[in-house]
């Protein structure tokens, strides 16, 4: 080791508190929580950096195949244990350990967990019962259990207040804690949750075959995108990119058919084909009695990402677009149905042939009194220009829970946040930028209920699953209040139109 890399590690000891050791003895202890059901590695403590403070690591396994990771600032640090615990859901197939430092800073524990299998394996858990539903419910369930345990060993006292944070897959999870295990968490945030894989599921094959005949280009959803928004920005009266309630962009407003090419014409147009296509993702899928079984995706964003990573073939999933490999996890969720064959499934009329199939994975219940009663708050949000899980449906549910429990009772314990201009849980040319953790701890432990939320345009951000159209990108940089459902922000008429404190929230 060079003389000068060894004084600074010298000097890195002397400067931990007197404490320092017995916190890391009590991190590394964390092994003894080892049992038959749960494998407990040796806790190991990280030094603080600019991303996180001081912290102790313990990773573990419970029942051979699911992994999950607990994080803990250590008290004698500048940053000590608000009582806290937030543990992140993973989207997608999960398959990885989700976020478990972005809340260390703010004195948060953190967890998470991977539901039993890797992201490398593809769908092949849904090959396996018990790794299916470690995937769909039971790993998050037993991951909590596993994280509290160990939290509360390492602190010597109990957990005052858990939360849990997830979108997409995640949300769904999270949406799953509260009409499951109720009694998991005191604040649950779930951003644009798959409710329903028996929703879900029929509507993707749907719009892939449809996709497969016209396919949309590139080239094709930068026609979208400035058609939409030269025809709906401004009818808020705030031209900012944004279309602020997609519901008002109706064909009557904004109609694709107008984009057809003439003879000869090849640019900033599309073919007969392509506006069937744009047309089909736009509707709801209806039964033949007019019935909405699958609501559409509203206008707007159709260049910000969203619906090239689904809809257009994909690296990342082996040169198959996202939507295309829905098929294959359909068929792999219905293997033990003699005769099933997807290439022939109807995805208006046969919802009903995969219920039992994707019941695991589906919040079933408008019911959520037992999370209700112990005090839990339920903060959901959605962008209005989600693809894959069109807002329409969480405006549903919400509607579904005020049905049965009633507005009031609802209100009280459940908030929607509809956010413009955001696909699916980030990115997008409106203000979504926002934090939803400091409303929802206010909310469950002063009684503060969200009534309005300050989000704004970050500077680019670079995202994995997302690459922009740069031709349509959003330039400017504003905020925006987002509202809790059905109110929308409002402009007032005078002031900065870029300043979320020139709009109010109000009913439509």
């Amino acid at each position: 080791m060079a003389k000068a890399t060894l004084v600074a590690s010298v000097l890195v000891l002397f400067a931990l508190p007197a404490t320092a050791g017995a916190w890391g003895l009590r991190c590394h202890n964390l092994v003894r929580l080892t049992d038959l059901s749960h494998a407990i590695e040796p806790g190991i403590e990280v030094l603080g950096t600019d991303e996180a403070p001081w912290h102790c690591r313990v990773r573990g396994v419970i029942n051979r195949a699911i992994r999950f990771e607990v994080r803990m600032p250590i008290v004698a640090n500048e940053v000590t244990w608000n009582g806290r615990l937030m543990f992140s859901t993973v989207g997608g197939g999960a398959g990885v350990i989700g976020d478990t430092t972005s809340l260390l800073s703010r004195g948060f524990a953190m967890a998470s967990t991977d539901t039993g299998h890797e992201a490398s394996e593809g769908n092949a858990f849904y090959r396996q019962p018990e790794a299916l539903l470690d995937y769909a419910y039971r790993g998050v369930h037993l991951a909590t259990q596993a994280a509290k345990r160990i939290v509360t060993h390492f602190y010597g006292r109990d957990i005052e207040f858990s939360y849990l944070q997830g979108c997409s897959n995640g949300g769904r999870a999270a949406m799953l804690e509260a009409t499951r295990f109720p009694n998991d968490y005191d604040g649950i945030i779930a951003g644009a949750p798959v409710f329903r894989f028996e929703e879900f599921v029929p509507w993707a094959v749907g719009v892939h075959r449809v996709h497969s005949k016209n396919p949309l280009t590139p080239d094709a959803l930068r026609v979208l995108d400035n058609a939409s928004r030269k025809a709906c920005d401004g009818l808020d009266g705030v031209e900012d990119g944004v279309i602020n309630d997609p519901r008002l962009c109706t064909s009557e407003v904004f109609d694709a058919g107008a984009l057809l090419c003439e003879d000869g014409e090849t640019d900033g147009c599309l073919t007969a084909g392509q506006i069937d296509t744009a047309r089909f993702v736009y509707a709801d899928m209806t039964d033949a009695d007019g019935n909405v079984l699958s609501p559409g995706v509203p206008p707007g964003a159709e260049a910000a990402g969203d619906w090239r990573f689904w809809m257009l073939p994909n690296e990342a999933f082996g040169g198959e677009s996202i939507l295309a490999g829905v098929g294959e996890l359909l068929t792999l969720m219905m293997r033990h149905t003699p005769g099933f064959d997807v290439e022939v499934f109807d995805p208006v009329a046969d919802r009903d042939v995969i219920a039992d199939a994707t019941s695991p994975l589906d919040v079933g219940t408008y019911d959520l009194s037992e999370f209700r009663d112990r005090g839990g708050k339920l903060l959901m949000y959605q962008g209005w220009n989600d693809f894959p899980l069109r807002p329409q449906r969480a405006i549903d549910y919400l509607n579904g829970v005020k049905q049965t429990m009633g507005d009031w009772a609802t209100d009280d314990f459940l908030r929607l946040f509809m956010v413009p201009g955001m696909v699916h849980c980030a990115g997008g040319p409106g203000a979504w930028e926002t934090d939803y953790v400091e409303p929802l701890v206010a909310w469950r432990e002063q009684g503060t209920a969200p009534d309005r939320l300050v989000a704004k345009t970050p500077e680019p951000v670079e995202m994995a699953h997302l690459a922009p159209d740069e031709s349509v990108a959003q330039q400017r940089r504003f905020s925006r209040p987002l509202c809790p459902y059905p109110e929308l922000a409002r402009y007032r008429g005078e002031g900065d139109k870029d300043d979320a404190a020139s709009f109010d929230c109000r009913a439509p």
